[in-house]
């Protein structure tokens, strides 16, 4: 397994731009349809237009921008349709990465799992919703960097953050899911990886984000 990145890695130029407007565009500093020019932002960042194109390259990989040839660059639309096809796709990256991670969990890897279960159980408790997100989010991530999974990681990442934004525009104040009941299924999950149960893993981790759609899709209908 892959050892996590080091948190005093200094950061690029590249990352700083994509942090910053990634952070503006979830916070809705950067609304919908908001226009970017790329000279202003490299004399804002105080950097030359390379890392800014990286940077705006990652946030369009992630469908938080959308580059037009000869028409610039504009922030995309919010679009709560896609709920749904978010959730489908969270379900089969996260069961895809799991299954090939099986072989790949040792007891370091189901020991690093288990401490997630624990802040994610801590922050049911408190009930710190941002916590346990945060605790998810890892959780979730994990067999990817397990399987040595790096594309199928990068793509995890843009729906997980494409989700993130969706529902801080939609869903922000909405009653979240259970997260105790949630983290029954966290168990059951960890419970599959260390039996090696690629069948139960696939079983678990679909059902699992098709319940959080349901409860979502539901809301969203009540409010159209």
């Amino acid at each position: 397994m892959k050892s996590p990145i080091n948190s005093s890695t200094i950061p690029t130029k590249q990352m700083v731009v994509y942090e910053s407007l990634k952070s503006e565009i979830l916070g809705g500093v950067l609304k919908p349809g908001a226009t970017m020019v790329i000279d202003a932002l490299a004399k804002r960042f105080h950097v030359s237009i390379i890392p800014v194109r990286e940077a705006l390259r990652q946030l369009q990989a992630e469908r938080l921008v959308e580059i037009r040839p000869h028409t610039g660059v504009r922030v995309t639309e919010v679009d709560a349709f896609s709920l749904g096809e978010v959730f489908a796709m969270l379900g089969a990256l996260e069961a895809l990465s799991a299954v090939h991670a099986l072989d790949h969990f040792d007891e370091l890897a189901l020991l690093e799992m288990e401490r997630l279960l624990e802040r994610l159980d801590e922050s049911a408790q408190q009930g710190d919703r941002a916590g346990f997100e945060t605790a998810n989010r890892d959780f979730h991530l994990l067999p990817c960097r397990v399987a040595g999974f790096r594309r199928v990681e990068e793509s995890l990442r843009g729906v997980l953050t494409e989700w993130e934004r969706l529902h801080r525009s939609t869903f922000q104040r909405a009653q979240p899911p259970d997260m105790v009941a949630a983290n029954l299924d966290h168990r059951a999950i960890v419970e599959a990886i260390r039996n090696k149960d690629a069948a139960q893993v696939t079983l678990l981790l679909v059902r699992h984000n098709e319940t959080a759609a349901e409860h979502y899709l539901r809301l969203f209908r009540t409010r159209s």
